[in-house]
């Protein structure tokens, strides 16, 4: 099989995304035709490794990512105009003035990097400088599963860049040439995060419930994948549960004809796995939820093989 990059990606949280990607990641890392290499690319909230923890800690590799700029004050250039303040030169209220030094606050925080102090400031009293906005962790997992992801330092507006610095990063790796399978565990949502993540893409696995906000989510979702013109397939998870969404996703789907990957019952196995922090289908193989993921997985293999 050449090279296939795929993600999991939910239009709402809690659907099961990142208790799949596990599961299909355990499967195909057991898959002698895969060489397989895993992202966790919700970086504002990355728990993958909670299910797929390093070998040893000796082994995590942390880089730190330098993808935000924040304002610098420069207190030997201020002449204590307070003009700074007074004129309301930040439109994000980043700027405050303390009192007793008679000097600009700012608030990291708030802060959006846009550049207006160091430009209206008539002293030159304020820089924009790269801070350090996050990191990408890598390491092997106990059965030697590459694992890479990315995690958004608090205050940094630069998820999307982080999440292509991520898939840069996991080029320049030296198994990547030996990689035929990047599965990526997405974030939920429409934002830049998802839209850096599915860009690029060979296939896309949108997972969702019927539930109201889950039909939802998932027409959005799909309407972003489609602006890229990337195949996909819909999982369906508690696929059993008796409401009046389970109606109305079913119309929803067969009046769309997109490719149903499969279904998976509820299934109290999956909660229990995630207390234990394991995949599913390692926690309880012979589970019902284990064979719906074997399934999906045997036929996501058989398309990805077509592309």
């Amino acid at each position: 099989m050449n090279r296939k990059k795929i993600a999991v990606i939910s239009g709402k949280g809690g659907v099961g995304k990142t208790s799949l990607v596990a599961s299909l990641a355990s499967i195909a890392h057991k898959d002698h035709d895969v060489n397989l290499i895993v992202l966790d690319c919700d970086v504002d909230a990355p728990n993958l490794a909670l299910i797929l923890p390093p070998k040893s800690k000796e082994d995590i590799i942390t880089q730190d990512m330098y993808t935000t700029k924040k304002a610098t004050f420069l207190e030997e250039k201020c002449t204590q105009c307070k003009q700074c303040y007074n004129e309301h030169f930040c439109e994000f209220n980043a700027l405050n003035w303390d009192e007793n030094n008679n000097i600009p606050v700012i608030d990291y925080l708030a802060c959006e990097g846009c550049g207006a102090c160091k430009v209206l400031c008539p002293e030159s009293a304020f820089e924009i400088n790269p801070v350090k906005s996050g990191e990408i962790i890598s390491y092997e997992t106990s059965s030697e599963l590459p694992l890479i992801y990315g995690k958004t330092k608090l205050g940094s507006t630069t998820s999307g860049l982080l999440v292509s610095e991520v898939k840069e990063h996991t080029q320049n790796l030296e198994k990547y040439n030996d990689t035929n399978l990047i599965l990526i565990d997405g974030p939920p949502g429409i934002g830049c995060p998802v839209i850096a993540t599915v860009s690029g893409l060979d296939y896309v696995v949108a997972i969702t419930e019927p539930t109201p906000s889950g039909l939802h989510d998932l027409k959005r979702a799909l309407e972003m994948v489609n602006q890229f013109n990337i195949p996909f397939g819909i999982v369906i998870n508690k696929a059993d549960l008796k409401s009046a969404s389970q109606k109305q996703l079913n119309r929803y789907i067969q009046k769309s004809s997109h490719e149903i990957l499969g279904r998976i019952n509820f299934d109290l196995s999956i909660p229990e796995a995630m207390s234990y922090a394991e995949p599913v289908v390692d926690y309880a193989p012979e589970s019902v939820s284990s064979q719906a993921i074997n399934k999906i997985y045997a036929k996501l293999k058989s398309i990805l093989l077509q592309l």
